[in-house]
Formats: structure tokens, sequence, C-alpha cells
């Protein structure tokens, strides 16, 4: 159900959705499994994690059985976790997509740090077309991606976006030759692999927090302001930085260790 790979001297992972049968359709187990991948991955020494689907598409969304009736109540607490799950990982993670990313699939695709998308792709959440209604969090996820207006009309027509669309609206980071995305996917993930571990993971963290506070007034926001400014400090007096500026003196690429 799902691959777990590694490249580059085991600096980059690959996480395969692995139901081709099934357009790679998400059910409970599914969910279930990206986050026991995502546990296996921080065991490992993976500096940046790609996402990718096995067969014809990155994934189609839910399995219909799975978000009808009684099957509902199951799978959304599932998908929620799953969802937070990689949102939140440590490390950059890079949405690696072709064919289709639709509902939960494009959902799941928008948690990741990075989107590269097939130019004859489909991207879309039709849960207008089918009756369903999005919950806040992903609501607010998508808005903060590409905007109220990209939302709503995402969401209240159901319509497709094509890779050039998708990329135009903000949903993607790069549009790319359908025979050329598994080679670019590997160039970001290897160009992120090389950067400094402390840094990259501490931006993210950092950004993470900012989104988590907008709208918070300042005293509220001082004890994360406070928690980042700590995770600055000891990025500054780490071994990377000390390596980062002597190869920029050196005129040669940097060691980075993570330390």
């Amino acid at each position: 159900m799902i691959v777990l790979e590694g490249s580059e001297q085991g600096r980059v992972a690959t996480l395969t959705l692995d139901r081709p049968e099934v357009r790679n359709a998400l059910s409970v187990e599914m969910c279930d499994a990206i986050v026991e991948g995502l546990d296996k991955v921080d065991r490992t020494t993976a500096r940046v994690l790609i996402i990718k689907g096995a067969g014809k598409v990155f994934c189609s969304g839910a399995d219909l059985a799975a978000v009808s009736g009684s099957s509902a109540l199951d799978f959304l607490p599932a998908f929620e976790r799953m969802l937070d799950a990689l949102s939140r990982h440590r490390l950059p993670t890079i949405a690696s997509i072709h064919g289709a990313a639709l509902g939960g699939g494009f959902q799941l695709a928008s948690v990741c740090d990075f989107r590269l998308v097939a130019s004859d792709a489909k991207i879309g959440i039709p849960s207008s077309k089918l009756g369903i209604l999005v919950n806040f969090e992903n609501i607010e996820r998508l808005v903060l991606l590409a905007g109220v207006a990209v939302a709503k009309e995402m969401l209240m027509t159901g319509r497709t976006y094509s890779g050039k669309e998708a990329e135009a609206a903000g949903l993607v980071n790069h549009r790319i030759p359908p025979e050329h995305l598994e080679a670019a996917t590997r160039q970001l993930g290897a160009e992120l692999a090389q950067r400094a571990p402390l840094s990259v993971q501490g931006t993210k963290v950092s950004i993470q927090a900012v989104v988590d506070h907008l709208g918070s007034t300042r005293t509220d926001k001082a004890e994360v302001v406070a928690e980042l400014d700590r995770l600055v400090a000891a990025v500054y007096a780490s071994e990377d930085l000390q390596e980062g500026v002597l190869a920029l003196a050196e005129k040669r690429p940097p060691d980075f260790k993570g330390h």
C-alpha cells in the first residue's frame, strides 16, 4: 500500500502511494500506512521526503466507499491525522503530481512544502459535484495556499485545473513536462538535501508557527516568538553555520552534517 525508498546517499526518501488498481484512492488503511511511513522516515538519515503515486495518477482522492454514510466516521479522523502528520513532518516534503490529484489527493499534496505537477495532470477538489463539504482546516489551508478567490472557485464549482492553470493560480510551485517530472523532482530533492538541515527544518517550523498564529495579538505570540528566537540562536551556534561560512570563503560546496 505504501512503498518507502531512499536515494542520494540516504538523504532523499521517497514514499509511494501504491494502490494503482484504484488510482491510489485513500482509505483508512492507506492514511494509517502513510503516517507509519512518516514515522519510518524519521528513523532514517533522510533530509528530504518525496511523495508520489504508483501507476497513472498521483491520487484520485478518497475511496468513495470511505466517505459515504457511517464509513465517513472512520475515514475522516484517519484522513485528518494523516494530513496533520504530513504537514508538520520535520523534513521538507515534495509532492510529485502526475495524472491527477483530486479531492483528498490534492489536499494531501497541498500540505506538502513543494508541489511539482506534470503539465498534462489534472488538479481539483470536486466536493460540490459529490455533495461533500470540506472542513474548516482544509479550507483554511487552501485559502492560505492560493487565496480566497481561487478557493471559492475550486470548491464551489468543483472544476479541475490543468497543470498550466494550477501553476497560474498558485496551487503548485512548478509545471513540468510529463517526461521530465521525475527528474525535476529528484533535482529539487537533491538541492534541498544539500542545504543545511538545521536551517531548512528550522525555516519549516518557523513558517508553520507564523501560519498558526496569523491574527494573533503580539502578546499571544510572545511565547512562540521566544521559542523561535531560541531556535535561531541554536542555528547560529551550529557547526553547520561555521561550515557554510568556511565553504563560501574557500569557494567550495558546503558539507553540512546537521549539527
